[in-house]
């Protein structure tokens, strides 16, 4: 299965590349403005119900206007919809990460982009491929002086108790080295083992960089996070794994029970990547957007939200 997605993925990217002439490049087309989307509803909210509202955005940290677009967007959909907080799936900082906490690109990639008091939210990183390339331990340390930046260790877990009770747990992996020939991942493959284990929350939700499944054009299936990472979420009965690394947004159907869902799509249009929508997909979209979650006790609800600010379609987990 997984070697058909890269022969089509690759088909793909070859044909276009093809078809243009030397020192052309091929629009890039986005196959939920050619793909029929599916039927979707989104579940009212019920009167009285306790939910979370959470947006999540990766490969986002350029610096440049179509990162604006993107956190406007944003800015709209936090306050329409009342949402609790942020997470990251990586790659916060191109190209490099950022030398300490006091790199100017924390201004001017992340504070001014994210300016607008509708994204004052708590906000819970991970690290990518990008960040690893500065200083991983600063973005750590940027936590004492940003009291919306909340990241204790480069891994690390929360829990939320909803106001009825139910509880929703999140797991931050810092998947670089996991998925990185000669990566030291032990310690943290049995952390997150051991976490996984002794969660007692009624939802478990997992996010990362890389991908385990993508029809992205950039990377698609990461083999080394299929083989370490997915037998602990099947293990464990994870209901999402949230991730980024290809700029796509994408939604496949349950594999081994797991919803996988990539959102590297944080830096808008001129970071996009192609992506093939296949049968294992619900969706697939480039050229900018984000996630929103509504978690509540019976359901999950994602949405894909374009640069419009728009939900262009919307899965419903249920419980």
């Amino acid at each position: 299965m997984h070697f058909v997605r890269r022969w089509f993925a690759s088909y793909v990217l070859l044909a276009c590349t093809s078809c243009c002439a030397i020192g052309q490049v091929a629009p890039l087309l986005d196959p939920a403005q050619t793909h029929a989307i599916p039927t979707f509803t989104i579940p009212p909210v019920v009167p009285g119900a306790s939910y979370e509202r959470l947006i999540v955005i990766g490969d986002m940290g350029t610096g440049r206007p179509d990162q604006y677009k993107v956190a406007a967007a944003m800015a709209l959909r936090a306050k329409s919809d009342h949402v609790d907080f942020i997470l990251t799936v990586g790659d916060n900082f191109y190209e490099n990460g950022v030398s300490s906490v006091g790199d100017p690109q924390w201004k001017s990639k992340f504070e001014e982009v994210y300016a607008d008091p509708a994204l004052q939210l708590p906000i819970y990183p991970s690290l990518g491929n990008h960040d690893h390339r500065g200083d991983p331990k600063a973005q750590v340390e940027y936590s004492q002086r940003n009291k919306n930046w909340k990241m204790p260790a480069q891994y690390y877990t929360f829990t939320h108790a909803l106001g009825d009770g139910t509880t929703v747990q999140y797991f931050a992996i810092d998947s670089d080295p996991i998925q990185r020939a000669g990566g030291d991942s032990g310690e943290q493959l049995t952390w997150l083992d051991s976490e996984l284990a002794k969660s007692t929350a009624r939802w478990k939700i997992v996010f990362g960089h890389h991908p385990l499944y993508s029809n992205g054009e950039g990377h698609g299936d990461n083999e080394a996070m299929i083989a370490k990472v997915d037998p602990l979420l099947t293990k464990h009965h994870v209901d999402v794994y949230l991730c980024g690394h290809d700029h796509t947004l994408e939604i496949f159907k349950p594999i081994d029970g797991v919803h996988h869902v990539v959102t590297g799509a944080g830096g808008g249009p001129d970071m996009a990547y192609g992506v093939a929508w296949t049968d294992e997909a619900y969706y697939a979209a480039t050229l900018g957007g984000f996630t929103l979650l509504r978690v509540g006790k019976s359901e999950i609800v994602v949405e894909f939200v374009r640069l419009d600010g728009r939900t262009q379609y919307a899965h419903t987990i249920t419980k």
